[in-house]
């Protein structure tokens, strides 16, 4: 009697903190959240800048849980910044892009998200640069 009493209590708590655990996780605390890491040069956390009219090759990374058998590429605004299907970023114009890599061949598909900033060219100044012949 008391083991089965004991069973119903833990089913039941179980059936209570399980809905609660689950909501409790956002997309940044679901590990399997993003299986696909996109890296490159210059990619620090999911985050790249680049200047108008460069180029980077960027790679996807699978993670061991990815569904499909292919690779894809697309982003999210073509005329700030193009992927193709290799992975190659061409900077159009500056602006804010997603680039997402994301697999095919399957009947679910996972995917990773890399923002790029895309910055006008000749922001900076070289001190080489700077006339200072008027200079006190």
């Amino acid at each position: 009697m008391r083991k089965n009493i004991f069973s119903k209590i833990l089913v039941a708590l179980a059936m209570i903190m399980l809905p609660l655990a689950l909501n409790s996780c956002d997309e940044q605390d679901n590990w399997a959240g993003e299986p696909i890491l996109i890296t490159g040069e210059g990619v620090h956390a999911r985050m790249l800048t680049i200047e108008k009219g460069n180029t980077l090759q960027l790679v996807a990374q699978r993670d061991f849980i990815t569904h499909g058998n292919g690779m894809a590429w697309k982003s999210s605004d073509p005329e700030i910044a193009t992927v193709d299907q290799n992975g190659v970023l061409t900077a159009i114009k500056a602006g804010e892009v997603t680039i997402t890599a994301y697999t095919t061949g399957g009947k679910v598909s996972d995917e990773g998200h890399l923002t790029v900033i895309v910055v006008n060219t000749g922001i900076g100044l070289i001190d080489d640069q700077i006339d200072q012949s008027e200079a006190e």
